[in-house]
């Protein structure tokens, strides 16, 4: 490795273009979230401009399935993204802001409304001192994915601040962590589509900190929402600590402990906990253990967030104490009810006052400084599964798909932040401009159209969502044409298509009905027709009804009409005869690469 090793300076500037230009790559086995405060972001920028010396930056050399080169930032991305931010204004350094006149890019940018100027400007001197600044880059040649997980974690553990959670992510593979991260990116609802993401897509799928504009509101963050956890302890990963406790309680409920020493064993691969963890969850089933945690959190965020109320205010009549422990044990009644016992919840409303005020009722031996046991949390969880049982009934047959719709969509709308080549999103079936058309096989068409042509552009899972409006002067024509208000997340508008298939079809079955119709006489491969059948689902957001088509790429490319389609940003185009060939062969390095890569 030492042989393949190239330590270079490179100028601010040139980072910028290359961050612009889509040079810098992520992955998110091990970097999950930008953390940096504006005040860190500042410093940093402050350490440059009065040329102190700043750590290196570790990337390895990484070849893109087109054959052009980028960078995976193993060690950086904090640094990178508080460069980017400063040159585009989004923070000023002793109160002046970078001048975005100082180089052609910015200029450009800022021309063509893509960037606003903001002032007092720094001086022109000290923006070129800063962009001349060379950056000191560490750059090795290695793909395979287990040297550079060493190297991560080589990095992350030899006296650098971090976290205990942090410490033992760092470069933690197999069947424990996966489980940990995808369940704690579904509810941050922080996901990406692949583990690999361009830097410039990080924004949208980290969480907002005071002075930053980024995708995901903290405070709507169930955690940092319901007092549960801080938003300081957020970015040190506590959430995954305590997600950590309950996915080894849930699979291995007789070895599984509540010590950080226990947590520091599971992710140690060669430890006898962590290969005990690792055979419970693989006998569970990751994907269904998954699901069913995601289903016991949503059910119990039901009861906790009837009529508007917080986690804090109902658990605790006084000051909140020993929050992360209290919410394992309320957990993990709710999965003895749910799961173990295969029960449902009767009333949201009266499980809500069951547990209001349960500290002090039932849990006050958790005021006690020493440290909790395993058994203490078992026979604690069993206490209150008794006192919140009468609020649950017998539930006919079991449901392995239990994950709940509702946070589904919202992580559907965040990754498609990340690569929007594999996501659409249509506000509904019915034209409502000029002469209404109550329902247009043309757009089932072009549905099933887009899902080819995206499968055949990127390896993996291919959305288009319909009920959800990207433009706000799109819902509010869907408003003044149905009477009803969109509901608005992130940058999207949750129209719903319950009115539309009222006033055109009499019911959304009926509506279903014929869009199963029309799949069927589309000009595809009867395969495609039975996948994109099955993977069809309406589900309800806020009382909203939306409907999901999805494709996963296949072995082989899509074929619509006897062509080949390919998706750039959200057009599609026809792949030529003569390009035909080169159209396969990047199929299949995309579709190498893809299982090369975890």
């Amino acid at each position: 490795m030492q042989a393949n090793l190239s330590i270079k300076g490179i100028p601010v500037q040139n980072i910028f273009t290359q961050y612009i230009n889509g040079y810098y790559l992520i992955n998110r086995r091990y970097q999950r979230k930008l953390v940096w405060s504006i005040e860190e972001k500042a410093k940093f920028i402050d350490s440059i401009l009065n040329g102190y010396p700043i750590p290196m930056i570790l990337g390895a050399n990484y070849k893109k399935s087109d054959g052009s080169g980028a960078i995976e930032v193993l060690d950086g991305m904090q640094r990178i993204n508080a460069i980017v931010s400063f040159i585009e204004g989004e923070f000023p350094i002793a109160g002046h802001f970078f001048d975005l006149e100082s180089i052609a890019l910015t200029k450009s940018r800022k021309d063509a409304g893509d960037l606003t100027q903001q002032y007092p400007t720094l001086p022109s001197d000290k923006c070129a001192r800063i962009l001349d600044y060379p950056v000191p880059f560490s750059i090795f040649d290695e793909n395979e994915p287990s040297k550079l997980d060493e190297s991560f974690r080589r990095i992350n553990t030899g006296g650098r601040t971090l976290s205990k959670q942090d410490v033992r992510q760092a470069g933690a593979l197999g069947v424990i962590p996966e489980t940990i991260n995808e369940v704690a990116m579904y509810i941050r609802k922080d996901g990406s589509h692949s583990n690999v993401v361009d830097l410039r897509y990080m924004k949208n799928i980290s969480l907002s900190n005071k002075g930053l504009n980024y995708g995901i509101n903290l405070n709507e963050v169930f955690w940092a929402k319901h007092g549960v956890i801080t938003y300081a302890n957020l970015r040190m990963s506590r959430d995954e600590e305590l997600i950590a406790h309950l996915i080894a309680c849930m699979a291995a409920p007789d070895t599984a402990q509540t010590t950080a020493h226990y947590l520091d064993k599971i992710y140690r691969s060669d430890s006898a906990e962590s290969e005990d963890l690792a055979k419970q969850i693989n006998k569970h089933n990751k994907g269904i253990l998954i699901k069913q945690f995601c289903f016991v959190f949503e059910e119990l965020k039901k009861a906790i967030e009837f009529d508007g109320a917080e986690f804090k205010n109902i658990v605790f009549k006084g000051q909140p104490n020993k929050v992360t422990q209290v919410y394992q044990i309320l957990f993990m009644a709710m999965y003895e009810a749910l799961i173990a016992r295969n029960l449902r919840v009767a009333n949201y409303q009266n499980l809500q006052s069951s547990i209001t005020g349960v500290y002090e009722s039932h849990l006050r031996a958790l005021s006690s400084e020493e440290q909790w046991t395993a058994t203490d949390r078992r026979n604690l969880s069993k206490a209150i599964f008794g006192l919140i049982s009468k609020n649950f009934t017998p539930k006919a047959g079991s449901d392995q798909n239990l994950a709940g719709w509702v946070a589904s969509l919202e992580n559907t709308l965040n990754t498609s932040k990340t690569e929007q080549v594999c996501y659409d999103f249509k506000m509904g079936f019915a034209q409502i401009t000029g002469a209404e058309k109550p329902f247009l096989p043309a757009v089932v068409s072009k549905i099933v159209k887009t899902l080819t042509a995206m499968t055949n552009t990127k390896p993996g899972e291919c959305f288009v969502i319909v009920g959800v409006a990207e433009r706000e002067a799109d819902a509010l024509a869907h408003a003044a044409h149905y009477g009803e208000h969109a509901i608005k997340y992130s940058d999207f508008y949750i129209t719903g298509i319950d009115q539309e298939a009222a006033k055109y079809h009499g019911s959304l079955s009926k509506l279903e009905q014929k869009i199963v119709q029309h799949i069927e006489n589309e000009p595809i491969e009867a395969e495609l027709k039975s996948k994109i059948k099955a993977e069809l689902v309406s589900f309800s957001y806020q009382n909203k009804q939306v409907m999901q088509f999805k494709l996963t790429r296949g072995d082989s490319p899509a074929l619509y009409d006897q062509k080949y389609f390919k998706r750039t940003m959200s057009h599609l185009e026809e792949v030529e005869r003569k390009e035909e060939l080169n159209f396969l062969k990047q199929f299949e390095r995309d579709s190498q690469l893809a299982q090369i890569l975890p």
